[in-house]
């Protein structure tokens, strides 16, 4: 009887534990493949027993050469320090692994640079497939830095093309129902707090639903390079007091539940959370926002099941050799007003 349990000396080949099997080394490779339809019962359960004597492992490199399958899927998020990537990453490992697939995690940082690293990483990896939360905006060049053939999804965003699957929400829809509903409300203006607008299509797209109701809403962009800094508590406080004099009562509409905690002290230090001619809204990720402000109407996204349902339709494709039903292609999960 073979045994290495013990023996942390020898590391056994494949060839050697063909050898001691009495079966070629393309039976193993067979075997490790899960490819036993021509093996018998009696060869698969010899093989499984001296696998089992030698210690054998799996060169994994090996096995991904060999079989172009490495059961690894790249998941890109735009920056994980926002809740929404977080939790759709949550919802994509968890489908991922109940197929069998491992999700490894890439954080772009809101960096597109840093993007494009990771995406020159993820090329000259035998990754099955691709799920990515874009900073690159433009389809014709994200094409060029995805490695052809990779099966890919867009998660969170609208390239205005059918080349890939996209799983997004009801982004232009959900933001002006909100508008619509504060402007019912009695609400003058509207003061959009977000960061950059132009060249993120989630973005472009709620300010533009926001603007159908507010054509003049302000706007506070936020530079993500930098903490948030008085300069943009000053913006907000001054728009309150323009408003005021004129008499007009003050949406303030947050594009990203992170901003909005961070403007929290400030609006809790000047008195404006239960101020009658101010409100307060967001996209919202987690319970945070609505402990804070039980009273308050937010949008209610659900980050969790878009990411799963981008891992299942993926999933579904690497298991199967599916290829994209352009009919289907772009799916939406729909935020609530709540």
């Amino acid at each position: 009887m073979v045994n290495n349990r013990n023996n942390s000396e020898h590391v056994f080949t494949i060839k050697e534990v063909a050898q001691l099997a009495g079966v070629s080394s393309a039976t193993i490779s067979r075997f490790i493949n899960g490819k036993m339809n021509r093996m018998s019962k009696e060869t698969a359960a010899k093989i499984a027993n001296i696998i089992d004597q030698t210690g054998f492992v799996v060169n994994a490199t090996a096995r991904q050469l060999s079989t172009h399958n490495s059961q690894l899927v790249a998941v890109v998020a735009a920056d994980i320090d926002d809740y929404f990537s977080t939790e759709f990453f949550k919802g994509a490992s968890s489908v991922l692994e109940q197929n069998q697939l491992t999700a490894i995690l890439f954080d772009s940082n809101s960096d597109k640079k840093r993007e494009l690293t990771n995406l020159k990483i993820i090329n000259h990896q035998v990754f099955d497939g691709l799920i990515i939360q874009p900073l690159i905006n433009d389809q014709s060049e994200l094409r060029q830095e995805i490695r052809q053939g990779l099966k890919t999804i867009i998660l969170d965003r609208d390239l205005h093309t059918d080349d890939w699957t996209t799983v997004k929400t009801n982004n232009y829809g959900i933001s002006q129902q909100t508008a619509a509903y504060f402007r019912q409300q009695q609400f003058d203006d509207c003061v959009v707090v977000s960061e950059a607008i132009v060249g993120t299509s989630t973005r472009e797209d709620r300010l533009a639903g926001i603007r159908a109701i507010f054509p003049n809403a302000s706007l506070i962009e936020i530079d993500n390079s930098r903490p948030f800094i008085k300069e943009n508590e000053k913006k907000a406080l001054a728009m309150i007091a323009k408003n005021r004099a004129a008499k007009h009562k003050t949406l303030f509409f947050f594009l990203k539940e992170r901003l909005l905690l961070a403007f929290f002290p400030t609006f809790m230090h000047h008195d404006l959370l239960s101020a009658p001619d101010i409100a307060i809204t967001a996209f919202s990720d987690t319970a945070i926002v609505k402990r804070l402000l039980p009273d308050s109407k937010l949008i209610k996204q659900d980050p969790f099941l878009m990411g799963a349902t981008a891992a299942e339709i993926l999933a579904d494709r690497i298991k199967n050799q599916r290829t994209p039903n352009i009919s289907s292609n772009r799916i939406v999960i729909p935020a609530k007003l709540q």
